[in-house]
């Protein structure tokens, strides 16, 4: 009696048939938990407990049965064995994906694989035919198997079909479509494979059946074929709306109105600032006095990302300057004796392919060995630990950058320190390498790389909790290094 008195007034719940159905979903399982060995209620809740941990099937219980009067909507695929009174098939002119067929490598169980041909001397690329026949039998098997699926739709219904479409011109479409069976007769008035492999919709192919029968002075009784223009059910809106007229005589305040024109947010720096910066950009706004958003809109400073086949065969100052530090950074300063030992590593690097034989022709043993044996190198050689290329992100307020005590919020900057190390007193000395051309004038390379030797002994104090004691800038090109 109390059960039957629970279910009612959970029936009166928001949702109840739902509820009444789940706690009879529960009651059943309960029921089968009761024939194994376990017993209990401390066991029945572990046992639940375990199904929900282990994500078994613990969905709401179902209300509406396989025989209720509902519309069901459902894929092609979810309908297979199941018949209806009444079924739509819609977007019938939906075009078939056929994404798969555009790769650059398209495989077959039979065929094997099939890849484009690609020429990076002469910059081309081409189809092979091995990967135009996997294409041609992917695309007859993907026909197939939508062929396959139209007939598992059209063969749903009990009493009646009805197949939505919506294409423009369609009378235009129909009269193409006749012409092309015309054209591509066949001695037993069937369809050409031609056509249909050449469409891509169900729409398609079922006109083309259509059109077929009616060429042939055949009609499908039972087959309703009707166009419906939009307007007969559309509401034209241009018609309904009233015309309105309005007066500007009395608004010729015209000072206001180009007032309101050239209206400029006040705070319109602030959103363009950007999140994250680079050293690069900073130097170039320091030194240069260019604009900070006409070098951001130009990724000034970022590496970007240009097809080996499209970049310039030309050597850039700049790229011979990276190469140089990559030697730098790569090169043992303790196992070299000689300017021998320079070429040795350098013809190395080129085996092992961190740079191109071009690129090493770029390079001056003379001056790297020069560097690796003057009195400054000796003591980075002393140094309790060398840490080599390292990035590092620095949060630093905006108004450092742009000198205006009006900007607000900060910037992360990023960079790469080329070198610093641990001296004999615990404290950093900061290295810095440059490659410029300086007409023997020291003060030109200070002058240029001052904001950002500040920035880098800045991030380093900051992450390492240690002092920068000494910084310098080291110009392979004076063969010097220069105390700032």
């Amino acid at each position: 009696m109390l059960k039957q008195v629970f279910i009612i007034i959970v029936g009166l719940m928001s949702n109840g048939g739902i509820r009444q159905a789940n706690l009879k979903m529960l009651f059943e399982r309960a029921k089968e938990y009761e024939k194994t060995s376990f017993k209990g209620l401390f066991n029945f809740i572990r046992f639940i407990e375990k199904l929900k941990m282990g994500n078994s099937d613990l969905s709401q219980a179902k209300i509406i049965g396989e025989n209720e009067n509902v519309v069901r909507i459902m894929s092609i695929h979810k309908s297979k064995g199941l018949e209806f009174p009444v079924v739509f098939l819609c977007n019938s002119s939906k075009k078939m994906n056929k994404e798969d067929l555009k790769g650059s490598l398209l495989l077959h169980k039979d065929l094997g694989f099939g890849p484009k041909y690609i020429d990076n001397i002469r910059k081309i690329e081409c189809n092979t035919h091995a990967l135009k026949a996997i294409r041609i039998k992917l695309r007859d098997e993907s026909i197939s198997e939508e062929m396959r699926i139209l007939y598992v739709a059209l063969t749903r219904s009990k009493e009646k079909l009805i197949i939505t479409a919506v294409r423009k011109n369609e009378e235009k479409e129909l009269d193409k479509k006749r012409k092309l069976l015309n054209l591509y007769k066949t001695n037993n008035n069937k369809i050409s494979l031609n056509l249909l492999r050449a469409k891509d919709s169900y729409l398609d192919w079922i006109e083309y059946s259509l059109l077929n029968q009616e060429l042939q002075d055949k009609k499908y009784e039972e087959i309703d074929f009707n166009i419906i223009n939009s307007k007969e059910f559309l509401r034209d809106d241009e018609e309904e709306q009233e015309t309105k007229k309005c007066d500007f005589s009395e608004y010729n305040d015209f000072e206001k109105l180009e007032e309101k024109l050239n209206w400029k947010y006040e705070n319109e720096f602030l959103s363009k600032l950007p999140i994250k910066t680079t050293v690069s950009v900073l130097k170039k706004i320091e030194n240069e006095r260019i604009d900070f958003f006409e070098l951001n809109n130009k990724n000034v400073g970022l590496e970007e990302t240009i097809p080996e086949f499209l970049k310039d065969e030309r050597i850039t100052a700049s790229e011979i300057g990276t190469i140089y530090h990559l030697v730098l950074q790569k090169i043992d300063f303790n196992k070299v004796n000689s300017e021998d030992d320079v070429k040795s590593f350098i013809q190395e690097l080129v085996s092992k392919n961190f740079i191109r034989l071009e690129e090493s022709e770029k390079i001056s043993s003379k001056k790297i060995f020069e560097f690796i044996n003057s009195e400054f190198a000796e003591n980075i050689k002393k140094a309790k630990k060398i840490y080599k290329e390292k990035p590092f992100c620095l949060e630093i307020p905006a108004k450092e950058i742009f000198k205006d005590d009006n900007s607000i919020g900060n910037i992360l900057v990023q960079g790469i320190i080329d070198m610093f190390y641990e001296n004999s007193n615990g404290n950093l000395v900061l290295v810095d390498y440059k490659t410029d051309y300086v007409e023997h004038d020291e003060n030109e390379l200070i002058n240029k790389y001052k904001k950002q030797l500040q920035l880098y002994k800045q991030a380093l104090e900051y992450g390492t909790n240690k002092k920068v004691e000494e910084v310098y800038i080291y110009s392979l090109y004076l063969n010097k290094a220069i105390e700032c």
